[in-house]
C-alpha cells in the first residue's frame, strides 16, 4: 500500500496517460478486459485505469462487496486465478461468486501490483470464456504488474491532488465522495471510520446499490444516517 503523497514526481505533468496502464495487459495476454486499482495507507481505494464497461463493473462488484479475487491479491500478495466463474469454488467469496456468474464474465484473474515488498493495488482482468492463462501468460501478467505499480501509485497520488483527471463514467478515480460519506457519517453515529465505512458498505448492499451511489446521497444530505428511519 501506498501513502497518499509519492513524492515530488507525481505531479499533474508526470501523471502517465490513464490508458497506457492497462493497454499493455490487453496487448500481451490472453484476455479481453482489465482494470488497475491502488490502496493508500489510509484504505482508500482508487481506480486509475478501466478498459471497459465490464472491467469497471467488476471491479465495482467487488469494491462493494469487501470480497472476491482483487481482496484476496491485497491480502496474499500472490496472484489469483478463477479460469472458469461457473464451476470455481466462491467459499473465499461467496456473494461475489454469485454476482460474477450474473455478468458476461466467464474468467477472473487478479495480480497484485508491488513496490519492493509493499503491495499498493490490484490489477483485474477478465476473459469472455473460460479457461486458464497459460505459465508464459502468468509471468507476463506478474512482469507487466510489477511496471505499471508506481506509474499507478503516482497517478493515485496525482487525482488526489486534484490536479488530475476527474472521474468518469470507466474510472472511478479516488472516490472521493466515498471518503467525504464516511467521514460524515463517522460523526453523526459517533464511531470509527472503518466502522462507518463498513456500514456505508452493508447500507449500500442491503439497498441493492453501489457503494459510490449511496455516499452520493450522503455527502447530499438526503441519506443522513442520524435519523433511524435513514440509517
Amino acid at each position: 500500500m501506498v501513502s497518499e503523497q509519492v513524492g515530488s514526481g507525481s505531479g499533474a505533468a508526470g501523471a502517465p496517460p490513464s490508458d497506457a496502464l492497462h493497454a499493455g495487459f490487453l496487448e500481451r495476454l490472453s484476455v479481453d478486459g482489465a482494470s488497475v486499482s491502488v490502496m493508500t495507507l489510509a484504505g482508500n481505494q482508487s481506480t486509475v485505469s478501466s478498459s471497459d464497461a465490464l472491467a469497471t463493473h467488476l471491479e465495482q462488484l467487488q469494491y462493494d462487496l469487501g470480497e472476491g479475487p482483487h481482496y484476496r491479491a491485497l491480502e496474499t500478495h500472490r496472484p489469483v486465478l478463477v479460469p472458469d466463474v461457473r464451476s470455481a469454488d466462491h467459499s473465499q467469496w461467496p456473494i461475489f461468486g454469485n454476482a460474477v456468474c450474473e455478468t458476461k464474465a466467464r474468467a477472473v484473474f487478479s495480480f497484485p501490483l508491488r513496490i519492493g515488498a509493499a503491495t499498493v493495488g490490484v490489477v483485474d482482468l477478465y476473459c469472455l470464456a473460460p479457461g486458464h492463462l497459460s505459465a508464459l501468460d502468468v509471468a507476463h501478467a506478474a512482469a507487466l504488474a510489477g511496471a505499471v505499480a508506481g506509474k499507478a501509485a503516482a497517478y493515485a497520488a496525482t487525482d488526489a491532488d486534484g490536479d488530475g483527471r476527474h472521474d468518469s463514467e470507466l474510472v472511478a478515480g479516488t472516490r472521493r465522495e466515498v471518503h467525504q460519506a464516511t467521514g460524515m457519517m463517522s460523526v453523526q453515529l459517533d464511531t470509527s471510520v472503518t466502522e462507518a465505512f463498513a456500514l456505508l458498505r452493508g447500507h449500500a448492499y442491503s439497498a441493492g446499490r453501489s457503494v459510490d451511489e449511496v455516499a452520493r446521497d450522503v455527502v447530499a444530505r438526503v441519506l443522513d444516517f442520524t435519523r433511524p428511519s435513514d440509517g
